[in-house]
């Protein structure tokens, strides 16, 4: 991707609020992942629903649609690379509303690995979702459907 680093000024956003909770983690990544994860994602259509970028040692993920800043990630340097030892959420039910700390947890490994690195990365659902919510979910989340890489399961009835 020929794109430039994507920064604070890249995209519309607004700050985390201080309605947050903090999660502790155990991230971690290469110096060569770090890198490209520092090129952030800048929204190129309406159907990308997320805007991230790096700062210092906090990547930041924002809806693109409202600039809410729903999850900040800290990846610091460590012996043989980076950790990620620390995720805000964003708590403020008028922007966010989170359905457990493990799926935001998957959500944001989901968006680093799928988005930002390129990885396949199953999308992380919700256990409470029923096959036809989990769709909707994803559309809602990511903007669109499983098509955007990745595979997905499909049954066909019949011979074509």
């Amino acid at each position: 991707m020929g794109k430039e680093r994507a920064t604070a000024s890249s995209w519309p956003n607004k700050p985390m609020p201080e309605l947050r909770k903090e999660l502790l983690l155990d991230g971690r990544y290469t110096r060569e992942e770090f890198v490209t994860i520092g090129q952030g994602l800048v929204p190129q259509s309406p159907a990308d629903k997320w805007f991230i970028y790096l700062d210092g040692q906090w990547l930041y993920f924002h809806r693109s649609a409202s600039g809410s800043c729903i999850f900040q990630l800290q990846i610091t340097p460590a012996d043989e690379g980076y950790t990620a030892d620390r995720l805000l959420v964003n708590q403020d039910p008028s922007q966010y509303r989170s359905l457990s700390d493990e799926y935001d947890v998957a959500l944001v490994s989901y968006l680093v690995d799928a988005i930002l690195l390129g990885r396949f990365a199953p999308f992380p659902q919700p256990e409470q979702f029923s096959q036809d919510d989990h769709a909707k979910h994803q559309q809602h989340v990511m903007g669109k459907d499983s098509s955007d890489g990745g595979l997905s399961l499909r049954v066909v009835n019949g011979n074509r």
